[in-house]
């Protein structure tokens, strides 16, 4: 059963949240946060594989994203992301008190899930990032880098191209060819949320010694959108005991997206197995 809806975040913007509910009581509550560009909508397919597992899978459009308000990529603080997700999060747990959740965090969501840990590290059970945002792949020119934080100061919502090639988001091209044509895809980022993002990466690298809850860390081997090395340096900084990082070999950045996606779906639903208990 899928159930949808807008709450209001602490701002006043409307987001919209999405549950996808299994034939009987939950085993646990998966949460997934999306990666830039995209929407909630994108996991139709992972999420129908957890709720066969008995899993119920939860999810919110960021802000400026798919069906939620705001301006289209752009943000006045990092926070914010993670303060939206608080809020939906809060009202899916209080229907549900007594069952784990799980947070799984794709490329930026990737990014978000770790600032979420690190400022509520009691809200889940464990943590899953795929493909996370930990490092930009390209070096961003020093001019550039400089104009931004002036743009980011005094025009912030000018926007531009995020530069994503889809082709480089899986080898499948039915996947890329749905993206490019999906109205509730877009490009934008804004000159304030790029001083926003970079500095969201380097906090979550010195900061990555404070996970201490169960996590996953899954990358691409392939992947040309973040720089895979990214996530082996957070992986090497994290104090947790209970730590796992999957490379996976020749894919490109959508894992879940793949043609052998049914690996990845398998990995992870074993995962979670390991720690519902």
């Amino acid at each position: 059963m899928q159930e949808s809806g807008f709450l209001s975040s602490k701002d006043g913007i409307k987001i919209y949240g999405q549950g996808l509910m299994p034939g009987d009581k939950p085993r646990a509550l998966i949460f997934i946060a999306h990666g830039l560009g995209e929407h909630i909508g994108r996991y139709a397919d992972l999420a129908d594989y957890l709720t066969s597992k008995g899993f119920a899978v939860f999810g919110i459009d960021h802000r400026g994203h798919g069906k939620s308000q705001g301006r289209r990529g752009h943000i006045l603080s990092f926070d914010q992301y993670i303060e939206d997700y608080k809020t939906f999060r809060d009202s899916v747990v209080s229907r549900f008190p007594s069952q784990k959740s799980f947070l799984l965090g794709h490329s930026l969501g990737g990014l978000i899930s770790v600032h979420y840990v690190l400022k509520y590290p009691l809200d889940f059970s464990g943590l899953v990032l795929s493909s996370p945002a930990l490092k930009i792949k390209v070096e961003v020119n020093p001019i550039k880098q400089a104009l931004g934080k002036v743009f980011s100061r005094l025009i912030p919502g000018v926007s531009m191209s995020n530069g994503l090639d889809p082709n480089l988001l899986s080898h499948n091209p039915e996947v890329v060819n749905n993206y490019i044509n999906d109205p509730l895809v877009h490009d934008r980022v804004s000159a304030r949320w790029f001083i926003c993002f970079t500095g969201a990466i380097e906090e979550a690298q010195a900061r990555a010694q404070e996970i201490k809850i169960p996590i996953l860390v899954m990358q691409s081997s392939e992947d040309r959108i973040v720089d895979p090395g990214g996530s082996k340096e957070f992986f090497g900084k994290i104090a947790s005991s209970d730590k796992n990082l999957k490379n996976w070999e020749g894919f490109y950045h959508e894992m879940f997206n793949e043609f052998d996606k049914s690996k990845v779906y398998q990995f992870f639903g074993d995962w979670l197995e390991k720690h519902i208990a």
